[in-house]
């Protein structure tokens, strides 16, 4: 297990491309996420309201209940993708910071700095 990122109520670890969270409170262990050739990193906002896992793209998943386990090609509220087998090909993505509870900004591999909304962009 390689830990990614931790906050009072949460760990998120990757095993190989497989990206889970641990609940601390609950011990409960949940899939949100799963990348080609291993996530590059992990943040969870200052306000444990979501986590933004990034490598072949990004996955931004929502910390509220049902805490739905990921699965690829599903459209669902608990989590979105972007930079993931678009038609123009994936967007490899380097670093990821929250810059505020809405907001976060994302350094692509080509060097390419994007800030986004994680409720108005995706």
């Amino acid at each position: 297990m390689n830990l990614l990122a931790e906050s009072k109520q949460y760990i998120i670890f990757n095993e190989y491309e497989t990206v889970m969270l641990k609940i601390k409170e609950s011990q409960k262990m949940i899939q949100i996420g799963d990348f080609y050739g291993n996530p590059q990193m992990a943040i969870i906002s200052d306000d444990e309201k979501f986590c933004v896992m990034c490598g072949c793209g990004i996955i931004i998943y929502y910390l509220r209940e049902e805490f739905e386990e990921y699965q690829y090609h599903k459209k669902t509220s608990q989590w979105v993708e972007w930079g993931r087998s678009t038609a123009n090909g994936d967007i490899w993505v380097e670093n990821v910071k929250c810059l505020n509870d809405q907001q976060i900004e994302i350094l692509t591999e080509d060097g390419k700095i994007l800030k986004l909304n994680i409720y108005k962009d995706f």
